[in-house]
């Protein structure tokens, strides 16, 4: 079975899956949506369950918490969205994985690799996802 990371913004949704395994990550794609409509982003994932025939058995969201482990109106934004997956998921594990700097890093390893600022925005929230996805299997492996 798989594993689903997502790295939740108020305009986009990165997108990350593993193997049957859940050992390798792959970026899905950076899903754009308007007016914090969270349920264009449910339409979304279930669309992506059924295309990987239902095989997915965990959602590993990202969960932005400040360096001091206070919530900003983004925690709470995701808290919401973490309700309506386990409400319209109820058969599929869900997780909180803490997503400190997982935007910093994708946009880095981005840069290195030479794109521009106008790619970098289109993707970047995917990127995070593999960064959220591969921070959680890490942590769950061991």
């Amino acid at each position: 079975m798989r594993a689903l990371g997502l790295d939740l913004g108020t305009k986009s949704l990165g997108i990350a899956i593993t193997d049957n395994k859940k050992t390798i990550v792959n970026g899905l794609e950076n899903y754009f949506y308007s007016n914090c409509d969270l349920n264009l982003c449910i339409a979304k994932i279930k669309e992506i369950f059924h295309l990987y025939n239902y095989e997915i058995d965990t959602i590993v969201l990202g969960y932005p918490l400040y360096k001091s482990g206070d919530k900003s109106s983004q925690t709470i934004f995701v808290e919401r969205f973490y309700d309506q997956l386990k409400e319209n998921f109820k058969s599929v594990k869900i997780f909180l994985e803490d997503e400190k700097y997982s935007t910093v890093f994708a946009i880095n390893s981005l840069k290195e690799i030479g794109l521009k600022s106008s790619k970098i925005k289109k993707i970047k929230d995917k990127i995070s996802a593999i960064f959220i996805l591969k921070s959680w299997l890490f942590g769950h492996q061991n």
